[in-house]
């Protein structure tokens, strides 16, 4: 049973790395759970190179309470990046996201999708799509 790496300095994880780890949170399972699917995905801030090919990057976005703070939920950002010459790619790109993520029984849409916008720091388009998972927060 491997542990997870999500990054292993100096080697890109190989197919045998993402299946054989086991994810400890869910943010993880997202990311391997993608990884699976064949998308190229990253955390934040670990890709910074120019875009020349399609790829995700998750971000924990915050737990927030709900009913008294003793349940809420855990946001998750979506953030998806395009070539500046690939734009009409943008969309189905997005939907293929969201179809697989639909796989995943613990995160729902929130409904909340941002426009694509150009990034010029990496040359390319981004948008992103919010999820979020429910999560107890203390104990009744």
């Amino acid at each position: 049973m491997a542990t997870f790496n999500y990054k292993i300095v100096g080697k890109e994880l190989d197919q045998e790395d993402i299946e054989n780890a086991v994810p400890q949170t869910l943010w993880q399972k997202i990311f391997l759970h993608l990884e699976k699917k064949g998308y190229e995905v990253y955390s934040q801030g670990q890709k910074r190179d120019k875009c020349e090919s399609a790829y995700v990057v998750i971000k924990e976005n915050g737990i927030h309470g709900q009913d008294g703070n003793q349940v809420g939920y855990k946001l998750f950002d979506i953030i998806l990046y395009c070539p500046l010459t690939n734009y009409s790619d943008m969309e189905f790109y997005a939907e293929n996201i969201k179809q697989a993520l639909k796989e995943m029984k613990e995160l729902r849409p929130t409904g909340v999708e941002t426009p694509s916008i150009i990034d010029d720091e990496v040359e390319g388009y981004t948008s992103s799509i919010e999820y979020q998972a429910l999560k107890t927060l203390r104990r009744r």
